[in-house]
């Protein structure tokens, strides 16, 4: 009983991310605690004097995509955000930057075909949400976050995508967009980048489709040794991807939690 009333309380910001890396430091830094009963690894922050959540969907479009949905009718979120690490497409994103998502596209590589995906506007203006984060010393752009099917190499990747501003490659934005579209519910996508645009994903992550076991890393490694200096950069490059991630969310949740309030008090908006 004490769960399904703790599973119905409702959450101001509902921050979607696949992997614990992701949101680890953000997690630290708000002391947040873990909210029991959800479908989802889930833990709980303040957000403006009402909860905000952190919630891991895992990888894979249709696990997302379904997670997602059941998540939003459990907690009724004011606003949803999409955020993780990204792999940028050219060169003026460098390990750390953050891109804020202008807009959100499908990538289908079978016939290499890039069309936009149905993304709600956020709940603020990009404009005002770029200045929190400049404010706060992260060195943030306006993009376009690419979601692909699974992780693809970026050399040869076509025209039509290298020509979007400030192109990212994530596995989850449009996903999580669709979802927010089909609820009514503002979205945001924020994506921290690991690897630029001169470097590739390791194969044995991108066999595992995303994650990072540690016999497949070793046999990886073991095939050539000389692999320790890649594996070695893209720790230390998702660390700081974290890190940023982290910090840009601390300086933009007051702008978030201030939307959520002014929907809670729009009418047909239920508490």
């Amino acid at each position: 009983m004490v769960r399904a009333a703790s599973a119905a309380r409702p959450c101001r910001v509902a921050i979607l991310a696949a992997l614990i890396w992701e949101v680890r430091p953000f997690l630290r830094r708000q002391r947040a605690r873990p909210r029991r009963g959800l479908v989802l690894p889930s833990w709980e922050f303040a957000a403006g004097g009402a909860p905000g959540l952190v919630s891991l969907t895992g990888m894979g479009p249709g696990a997302v995509r379904e997670s997602a949905r059941q998540l939003v009718a459990q907690v009724h979120p004011e606003i949803l955000v999409s955020l993780g690490f990204g792999g940028a497409l050219t060169p003026e994103l460098p390990p750390g930057a953050l891109v804020l998502g202008g807009s959100v596209w499908h990538y289908d590589p079978g016939r290499c075909c890039l069309s936009p995906a149905p993304a709600p506007a956020p709940p603020r203006p990009l404009h005002e949400l770029l200045t929190a984060l400049q404010e706060a010393g992260c060195a943030a752009e306006a993009g376009s976050l690419v979601t692909t099917p699974v992780i693809l190499r970026k050399q040869g990747m076509g025209a039509p995508v290298l020509s979007l501003t400030h192109p990212v490659l994530d596995l989850e934005s449009a996903i999580v967009a669709g979802v927010a579209a089909s609820e009514g519910l503002p979205f945001l996508g924020l994506r921290a980048i690991t690897d630029g645009a001169g470097e590739e994903i390791p194969e044995f992550i991108v066999r595992a489709g995303g994650g990072v076991g540690a016999g497949a890393a070793l046999s990886w490694l073991a095939a050539d040794p000389r692999r320790i200096k890649t594996l070695i950069r893209l720790w230390r490059h998702s660390q700081l991807a974290a890190a940023h991630l982290s910090r840009a969310l601390e300086a933009l949740l007051p702008l978030l939690a201030a939307s959520g309030e002014e929907l809670q008090g729009q009418p047909g908006q239920e508490g």
